[in-house]
């Protein structure tokens, strides 16, 4: 299951973890809705080596602001904690597990 965030919480979660991607979506959002379930699986399919959360762009406006998120769905990669990568528009699971078997690939050979 991919962890909801808030502003609150929002830091914590990508710290401490080698690969996180933070999905940012809203409930209107069709494409965003279309994204949730390939997003789901790849949770499942990359247990403990990902990890996956999820922030409501119109609750936590703010964290949205901070990451210049103008478009959604959008998702965000922390690198060891830190944001590295912006992956905007709705893509599907295979060409998103392709882009995140490279990203495992950078953090495991950093």
């Amino acid at each position: 299951m991919i962890e909801p965030v808030s502003a609150a919480d929002f830091d914590k979660v990508a710290a401490g973890t080698t690969l996180t991607v933070v999905d940012f979506w809203a409930d209107w959002c069709g494409p965003c809705k279309m994204q949730t379930p390939a997003l789901e699986a790849l949770d499942e399919e990359y247990d403990g080596k990902i990890k996956f959360a999820s922030l409501d762009v119109d609750a936590n406006k703010a964290i949205a602001e901070r990451f210049e998120i103008m478009s959604i769905p959008a998702l965000v990669v922390f690198k060891n904690g830190q944001p590295a990568e912006k992956v905007v528009g709705f893509h599907p699971q295979s060409a998103l597990k392709k882009y995140l078997d490279q990203k495992l690939v950078e953090v495991t050979a950093e």
